[in-house]
């Protein structure tokens, strides 16, 4: 079978023909891959080694790509007793350390070793392959009408994540409603996972505001405008005096540009007692975080807190809430995936392009 494939470091992806799966345990399910989404991990995993021995799964000389995907079940164990045969899944992407307390318990995003594997990132083939076999709990069912999105569950179950945190954060105040007493959220990017995190909130009927690069009329900001939302482009905004424009603090921020310094610059847009979850990568070069945010953090009872991955519930709440949004704001799903290659356009699949904002592989088209 044909797979998508790179050498952490290497700076691209190519085909490359694999094996069959052919190695099923009692509890295992064979899935034909429909498609899988291209996300930025994807191309820092193509460009970057950290250690190559831990990157490349054991005994291979290349990672098969891809983390963010759906396919359908062609075969299931004697001992799978939740999926069959017909069945549409997404597959979750972490695997845990098999050490510690989190991983035991199925929380495998609150690793305490760091000793995870990943799917298509490290130590793990991805989901770029016209068929894969994996453990019937690491598989979450999604209904057929979904197949078409639902590489986009992936992207959808960090703003899960953090929601619940954010939520947990605020148990203490004395409030009630949406995550204690979120009246006012913001969400700064226009990626993927912004745009989604815009929609959960919008789904809860949460008043939020989105902070952006993209100009007025692109289609982030239509697509935001369509939720409900308020889009504000970041050149209007005095990152050091924030509320003047936003007009007041927030109780939410989920920061997913990955931008350290609009991190840093989101306290001084938070309400009292509010919490910001960074969401977007890190990376970059230092940044200085003044001493009156820090101060503020003091004086406002301020949280500031970060989400990556998911636990096996964001991932049932991402599927559940992606059809909400499907129906509660029609057609802002199916536009967020804006440009789809089939797996012979490996050369071009990975690039950035402008208008981007999220790329699929189909790989049922071969």
């Amino acid at each position: 079978m044909r797979a998508v494939v790179t050498r952490p470091g290497e700076g691209r992806a190519w085909l490359e023909q694999m094996q069959e799966p052919n190695s099923m345990h009692a509890d295992d399910v064979l899935v034909q891959m429909l498609r899988v989404g291209v996300c930025g991990t994807d191309r820092h995993v193509m460009e970057r080694v950290f250690d190559r021995r831990r990157q490349l799964p054991e005994g291979a000389d290349f990672l098969v790509l891809g983390h963010e995907a759906v396919g359908r079940i062609l075969e299931v164990g004697p001992d799978v007793k939740t999926l069959k045969p017909g069945d549409t899944v997404v597959p979750t992407v972490r695997r845990g350390c098999g050490e510690c307390d989190a991983c035991a318990a199925a929380q495998v995003d609150l690793c305490f070793t760091g000793r995870y594997r990943e799917r298509g990132i490290v130590g793990l083939h991805g989901f770029l392959s016209e068929r894969i076999v994996d453990r019937e709990e690491h598989l979450i069912h999604v209904s057929e009408d979904l197949a078409d999105v639902a590489p986009l569950v992936e992207s959808l179950c960090t703003p899960e994540k953090a929601l619940r945190r954010i939520g947990n954060a605020r148990a203490h105040l004395p409030t009630g409603g949406t995550m204690n007493g979120v009246h006012r959220a913001l969400v700064t990017g226009s990626g993927p996972i912004a745009l989604l995190a815009v929609m959960a909130l919008r789904l809860r009927d949460v008043p939020t505001w989105c902070l952006a690069r993209q100009p007025v009329d692109g289609v982030a900001a239509q697509l935001i405008g369509r939720t409900g939302a308020t889009y504000v482009p970041l050149q209007e905004v005095d990152l050091h005096q924030p509320q003047d424009r936003l007009q007041g603090g927030f109780d939410a921020i989920i920061e997913a540009t990955g931008a350290a310094e609009i991190g840093v610059a989101m306290l001084g847009a938070l309400a009292s007692n509010g919490v910001l979850d960074l969401a977007g990568g890190g990376g970059g070069d230092p940044v200085t975080i003044p001493e009156r945010l820090l101060g503020s953090m003091l004086g406002r009872n301020l949280t500031m807190l970060g989400s990556v991955n998911a636990n096996p519930d964001d991932w049932r709440n991402a599927v559940h809430d992606l059809g909400a949004m499907r129906q509660r704001f029609p057609g802002v799903v199916e536009a967020l995936i804006t440009h789809r290659f089939e797996m012979e356009q490996v050369d071009v699949s990975f690039d950035r392009v402008p208008g981007q904002i999220k790329a699929i592989i189909d790989i049922s088209s071969a």
